[in-house]
């Protein structure tokens, strides 16, 4: 895992917005090296925001990034951006909460029975180190 540029988002959760907005996991990054967001990971948690209260601009807001359109997906965006963040810190507190866990229930494991153990637990550091960059990134936004 040390030469992965990036890892997925782990949203699994959001499936459907993914797919309504005509996302695909691929797109759904975060840095290893920084922890910085890809754009559309935060169009993905304004989304499910607006489709819980606010269904109209949801559809809106699902329609420019279908079209790409930057303005009215910024203005959306920033009028929403607390929210945004705070389901984004959510999820990424959630995530690092989870590799802790997991990792140490693997470790609890026999290697000679689970021989992929040192990769799962290399994966869930990868990823707990990437989203502590991004949990700080998120803190100093608000």
């Amino acid at each position: 895992p040390q030469d992965c540029a990036t890892i997925f988002c782990k949203a699994m959760h959001l499936d459907p917005q993914i797919k309504e907005l005509g996302y695909d996991f691929s797109d759904l990054l975060f840095q290893t090296e920084t922890g910085e967001i890809a754009p559309r990971v935060w169009d993905v948690f304004l989304y499910d925001i607006l489709q819980k209260n606010d269904p109209n601009a949801a559809q809106q807001f699902c329609i420019a990034c279908q079209t790409n359109d930057e303005g009215t997906k910024q203005q959306y965006a920033g009028e929403y951006f607390p929210y945004t963040l705070d389901s984004l810190k959510q999820h990424v507190y959630g995530i690092m909460s989870d590799c802790e866990n997991l990792t140490m229930k693997a470790q609890s494991y026999d290697i000679n029975l689970h021989p992929r153990v040192p990769v799962i637990v290399a994966h869930n550091q990868l990823v707990s180190q990437t989203f502590t960059m991004t949990a700080t990134l998120l803190e100093q936004m608000g």
